[in-house]
């Protein structure tokens, strides 16, 4: 083991033995992951003034179905109550919700995995019941050759009303598959050029993506000797000027998957990735990919079908480890996928595979680049632990990186932003 694999190591242990605070009513109550020892727990301190009781109930959780595995009813005391989730002879996934006698619903709920005793959460591989087709490779070549037939033709317009002290902003409009064009922002430090527009510097660059739906915004990093690539895919922000989806763009043609709305939009995000690779002033070897939620699953599309990504930054990462990501999910898209598997029992099998070619986790196994993943413990919406089986997934050798950050939901908060900026230094030779 080299000494920077080591380093990686030792932070991410930190990291990973922090606990979360939450306020619940006139309850406190934190998770503790797990990660890395022990089991996942609910820990329940009463605030000084109640007198009610609360119940935990923890459930295993298979599809639609539920069962009762501990139930139990708290009294006000002046210590935290911790109430972990049970010894299992297999993996279960597990729901802890928390109630009063005064409420008919739970105040909060919170999913995780369940292992058997001495396997560490951190070692978790997943379900897997979406592995990587047998065609995976031959799917995705074929979709790279279909953009390679479009001519990368930029139009690059400036924006100078949106200039920064250290930043000029371009407006960048690409061509990709589908006959359509995708728009970005492109924010480039003023001194990597002379006063003829000669480039005189070269610097490391980021491609950023957006999350499900969102506008993908410019953004300077310029201050910092970065140039950023802020991309808007198919039906993203400007980019609905040229291609809207006549439905939710998740299920856009999903019963097709060679049709398939992120077969498409992973293009778009190559295509921008190729327009920086075409650009003088971009430091080639030290360009990277990021994003958060839907755009992290674009960041680990970007690592695992180009190879001159440097580095990826994944955060709160989105439509990953399906087979999973559908059980632990307690609202967002996984479980509008798991809905729409349910309602179309006969073409249920096509929706899979179409899911399988796209999943985060099987993309993972193609990544060669160091990839930095960073997941939020009580998000709702992307759980930490399909985080968790992304991490597994990444071949051996490949510098790695996963952390879950304290208190944090389906958001990217300022610890977490740190986290990527670390990593940046690490494999970009930021200045």
């Amino acid at each position: 083991m080299s000494t920077g694999q080591l380093f990686i190591i030792v932070i991410t242990c930190f990291l990973l033995s922090m606990t979360t605070a939450v306020s619940a009513g006139s309850w406190s109550l934190s998770v503790d992951p797990a990660v890395r020892h022990g089991r996942p727990a609910v820990i329940a301190t009463a605030e000084t003034e109640t007198t009610e009781s609360v119940v935990i109930t923890i459930r295993a959780i298979d599809g639609d179905s539920s069962r009762v595995l501990v139930e139990k009813s708290l009294h006000p005391t002046h210590h935290p109550i911790r109430v972990e989730a049970p010894k299992v002879p297999h993996p279960t996934t597990v729901e802890f919700s928390v109630t009063t006698a005064s409420l008919a619903t739970p105040f909060f709920a919170w999913r995780t995995v369940a292992l058997p005793k001495s396997t560490r959460l951190i070692d978790y591989r997943g379900r897997r019941n979406y592995p990587v087709p047998s065609d995976f490779d031959v799917y995705w070549k074929q979709a790279k050759a279909d953009l390679a037939k479009v001519p990368l033709e930029p139009t690059i317009e400036r924006v100078p009303d949106k200039d920064t002290s250290s930043g000029l902003l371009y407006k960048v409009i690409l061509p990709s598959v589908g006959g359509t064009k995708i728009v970005c922002w492109y924010y480039v430090p003023r001194d990597a050029f002379d006063e003829q527009r000669r480039v005189r510097s070269t610097y490391p660059a980021v491609i950023i993506m957006p999350g499900y739906g969102a506008e993908e915004p410019p953004i300077d990093r310029t201050s910092s000797g970065i140039i950023t690539l802020s991309v808007n895919p198919r039906h993203h922000g400007p980019s609905r000027e040229f291609w809207k989806a006549p439905v939710e763009h998740m299920l856009w043609n999903i019963h097709d998957p060679d049709q398939f709305y992120y077969r498409y939009a992973f293009m778009d995000c190559l295509r921008a990735a190729e327009f920086l690779f075409a650009r003088a002033e971009v430091d080639h070897s030290c360009v990277a990919a990021e994003g958060g939620s839907q755009g992290g699953l674009f960041a680990l599309a970007l690592g695992a079908l180009e190879p001159r990504i440097a580095c990826v930054v994944s955060n709160v990462t989105a439509f990953s480890a399906f087979d999973d990501g559908m059980l632990l999910s307690l609202r967002g898209h996984q479980l509008q996928y798991a809905r729409l598997l349910q309602e179309n029992p006969t073409s249920a099998s096509t929706i899979r595979r179409s899911l399988a070619y796209i999943d985060g986790a099987n993309l993972a196994t193609r990544i060669r680049c160091p990839v930095q993943i960073n997941m939020g413990d009580i998000d709702p919406v992307c759980n930490y632990v399909t985080g968790i089986v992304i991490y597994n997934q990444l071949p051996a050798g490949v510098p790695r990186e996963y952390n879950v950050v304290a208190n944090c939901g389906h958001a990217v908060p300022p610890p977490m932003r740190e986290l990527n900026w670390a990593w940046f230094k690490r494999w970009l030779k930021v200045r």
